[in-house]
């Protein structure tokens, strides 16, 4: 973990505690242990979990705005990217987990009640039959097309919040189908790189 820790404090200039550092550890331990017996992710990515999961979860530190939102909804967190890291890393912002997905949720559930995650809330549901959520972020990661998960999830954000999406492939197309729709849309994008041996370059894509 102590390399891993230098990733973090290298390419995206954080320094958790020894509080953050522990709790990250017991939820390496636990995550691959859960799959073991049920499939939330390849074996494949558990052997770079660290490198393409958790490091692009906190990936959303290029974005210098990101600290100043108070409350966030993951659309679609699956086993807990980035929502469930986000919570480990930032326990003064409220993370709303979302997924319709039992086992994916039963999983955060054991996660929240062993590290005791506070800060983390849990939404078993479609995100389009929830009630409106007033967060001022709304955050996705390999979920679906942008200006599907943007349609079934704006309803959430409180005025003026935000919405950004983790994104790899496909940009320039996902771009033109949503000004289709949203002629006036603008987004910020930021690129980065994974900690991979082979060259892995993501994006952030938020809505301004």
């Amino acid at each position: 973990m102590k390399n891993k820790i230098k990733i973090l404090n290298e390419k995206l200039n954080f320094f958790p505690s020894d509080e953050i550092i522990e709790k990250l550890i017991l939820w390496e331990k636990i995550f691959i242990e859960y799959n073991s017996h049920t499939n939330l992710m390849s074996k494949n990515d558990v052997e770079v979990l660290f490198e393409k999961h958790v490091f692009d979860s906190l990936a959303i530190l290029n974005w210098d705005e990101f600290l100043n939102h108070k409350k966030v909804l993951d659309v679609g967190c699956g086993g807990g990217f980035p929502s469930v890291i986000l919570a480990i890393c930032f326990p003064e912002i409220k993370i709303i987990a979302n997924d319709s997905r039992i086992k994916k949720i039963n999983f955060i559930k054991e996660i929240k009640e062993k590290l005791e995650l506070n800060n983390l809330e849990i939404c078993y549901s479609r995100i389009e039959d929830v009630a409106p959520l007033e967060v001022d972020l709304i955050v996705s990661r390999a979920v679906g097309k942008m200006i599907d998960v943007y349609e079934l999830s704006k309803k959430h954000l409180c005025a003026g919040g935000d919405f950004l999406i983790y994104k790899a492939k496909l940009l320039d197309e996902e771009i033109t189908d949503f000004k289709k729709k949203y002629k006036k849309a603008e987004f910020n994008i930021i690129p980065y790189k994974l900690p991979l041996a082979e060259n892995f370059n993501r994006n952030l894509l938020v809505l301004k």
